[in-house]
């Protein structure tokens, strides 16, 4: 597909990005990856989206065991599983709200299994507790996609000791900025986990939007 076909498809890139981000209920969520699924992997290069390679490349820093136990969550089509991969992870397994993206991942052959669930819904999840060394998640966290609340989830998944990463854009200024920070705070006063660095800026994320890739380990 050409640059000119996916530009036609897509129309105007800002006001598409402005839906990705709206806030909307998991079945709008579902519906516009759902669209989007067989073209995502072509189209996504049109926004200059780089989040896949700087997660994995902050990750590798952290010097995770090869065979550490990982959930990929809002894996999407598959893109950060793929370079997990490179690096030599081979029990990965893949969480999003769009089957449809799942079943586009799932032609990769990079992740064992696959749940197909909204974290942060009140839906009862299929992972049993303390299951996963690594939670890592690109781009998901955040307006329109998880809303942070599901950081609750995310820790029942992961064993103690074991390591929360997540890669997107700064909070707005207002509600969304004061949720997560509220949020961050109730999780580390009340003992459930602690930063092991601090975050780490990175620059043109998707276009010229910096995000921050945090790391937080389950105590």
């Amino acid at each position: 597909m050409s640059d000119t076909s996916k530009s036609t498809r897509i129309g105007d890139l800002d006001a598409y990005l402005e839906e990705c981000f709206r806030e909307k209920p998991a079945e709008e969520v579902e519906n516009f990856y759902g669209s989007w699924a067989e073209t995502y992997d072509e189209e996504v290069s049109l926004f200059n989206y780089n989040g896949p390679k700087l997660i994995t490349e902050a990750f590798a820093k952290l010097n995770v065991p090869e065979d550490a136990e990982i959930i990929d969550i809002a894996a999407g089509t598959g893109n950060v599983g793929i370079k997990l991969k490179e690096m030599g992870y081979k029990n990965i397994d893949a969480l999003d709200g769009t089957k449809k993206m799942l079943e586009i991942a799932r032609k990769k052959n990079v992740y064992r299994n696959f749940y197909h669930m909204f974290l942060g819904c009140g839906n009862k999840s299929p992972i049993k507790d303390g299951t996963y060394d690594v939670a890592i998640s690109c781009g998901g966290i955040g307006p329109g996609h998880i809303p942070y609340s599901a950081f609750h989830e995310v820790l029942a998944m992961v064993k103690q000791g074991g390591l929360i990463c997540w890669l997107t854009v700064n909070p707005n200024e207002g509600k969304e900025e004061e949720s997560f920070k509220n949020l961050m705070a109730e999780l580390t006063n009340n003992g459930k986990w602690k930063a092991v660095q601090d975050p780490i800026r990175f620059e043109e994320f998707f276009k010229k939007e910096f995000a921050l890739f945090h790391v937080m380990k389950k105590l």
